[in-house]
């Protein structure tokens, strides 16, 4: 029996822990636990349900009928931007990452190898727009901020004339 998954205001939230579980396991969905912890309900380091879906998390479990949706209808991609982003989510998924937001590294996504509890993310990934000119010096910014964390950027950009994505990694050295 698929899982039935709340969508309240374009968000949508799983509530119980067998399907927080189910879509980790089975489908490597991580999403966002955004609940405050019963026992101390006002720290803010560990967070429990519910969890929130990414938009592309939900795409891409309606895309495989994986899931069945509540409340309000869910109407995702919205902008060509949003069909892009959901391209490259895909792209990468199906390339058996685990992928998680990227924002707080100036990303659009994080690359995990395995299960984002067991391991850190090894990529800061960035959607560049397919012919644009990436200036020397936010070159050198996306190698710097991945070096000060450890991890290689990957830039990818979707090429409408092939219908395929291009990923270049960035790595930053010094001499």
């Amino acid at each position: 029996m698929k899982p039935k998954l709340r969508c309240a205001s374009g968000q949508v939230m799983v509530t119980c822990a067998d399907d927080v579980l189910w879509l980790r396991t089975k489908h490597r969905i991580v999403g966002s636990l955004e609940g405050s912890h019963p026992a101390n309900p006002l720290q803010n380091n560990y967070f429990g349900l519910p969890l929130f879906l990414m938009p592309e998390e939900t795409a891409l479990l309606i895309e495989r009928d994986a899931i069945c949706i509540e409340g309000d209808k869910f109407e995702w991609p919205q902008s060509e931007r949003d069909q892009l982003r959901f391209k490259l989510f895909k792209d990468l998924h199906g390339r058996g990452f685990f992928v998680t937001q990227g924002i707080k590294f100036g990303g659009e996504y994080l690359l995990y190898p395995g299960d984002p509890l067991r391991y850190h993310s090894s990529h800061i990934v960035s959607l560049v727009d397919h012919g644009q000119t990436v200036a020397a010096r936010e070159l050198i910014t996306l190698g710097r901020v991945c070096t000060a964390v450890n991890k290689t950027r990957l830039l990818s950009s979707w090429n409408p004339h092939t219908d395929h994505i291009t990923h270049i990694t960035l790595n930053w050295s010094g001499f």
